[in-house]
């Protein structure tokens, strides 16, 4: 398991790290003390999990949280501002502790990730588009499909837009919420959005959305999910 913890004062990155070495059994641990060294760990690196200050030196740790917020790690925020941390559950994360870190709510916190506690992508309000450089953030609710496109996904919403994300289906499947599903091996939508189920024959189905955008339908889907209200 690879950890990367992001906290310019060395003795708070010190305190986390000897607490994730107790309660995380035989983890990679990286420390990085810069938003610009974190961004490239996260390029790098595979990480299962984050711990993330909101302050780091004065530069604004909401920057690498809006790409984060795109990968498929769990993320902890660690902070003394309690107001800022509740704005951070909007974009999809597990839990956050409070400056001074007592040691019994960060075993809490790791208990909850391990446990597979789901709430944090029930919490996700956006996510994150990057392109060109430029961090744009798409509503959850304003997703309407998902198409799978090589290693990438394209993201459609209710406005009939577009947008190229740079994971795969895979990927967002395991950081969207639930009302997400993959139907086929190329399409997640969203369900609140279905309009209608149709059945073809000879084993062929598909699914309208509210934008009367047609999607195709894989059997086995359409027998978990959809047999019933046929």
């Amino acid at each position: 398991m690879k950890v990367l913890i992001v906290e310019d004062v060395t003795l708070v990155a010190d305190r986390i790290s000897d607490l994730a070495k107790k309660y995380l059994d035989n983890c990679i641990i990286k420390v990085s003390h810069t938003l610009e060294d974190a961004r490239y760990c996260i390029t790098e690196e595979i990480y299962d999990l984050l711990f993330l200050d909101l302050n780091l030196n004065g530069e604004n740790g909401f920057e690498l949280l809006k790409s984060a917020a795109a990968e498929s790690f769990q993320t902890i925020i660690i902070t003394a501002n309690r107001e800022k941390a509740s704005i951070a559950f909007d974009f999809g994360v597990l839990d956050f502790i409070s400056k001074p870190i007592v040691e019994e709510r960060f075993k809490l916190s790791i208990e909850r990730f391990l446990n597979g506690h789901s709430s944090h992508r029930e919490q996700l309000k956006y996510l994150t588009i990057k392109s060109k450089g430029v961090i744009r953030l798409i509503k959850i609710q304003e997703i309407e499909f998902i198409k799978a496109s090589g290693n990438y996904s394209e993201i459609h919403t209710i406005e009939n837009q577009s947008f190229l994300h740079d994971k795969n289906l895979e990927k967002l499947t395991k950081i969207l919420p639930d009302s997400f599903i993959r139907i086929h091996r190329s399409y997640i939508v969203n369900k609140v959005k279905i309009n209608k189920v149709f059945k073809h024959g000879g084993g062929k189905y598909s699914i309208e959305l509210m934008s009367k955008e047609k999607v195709s339908l894989s059997r086995t889907m359409y027998k978990e999910f959809f047999s019933d209200s046929s």
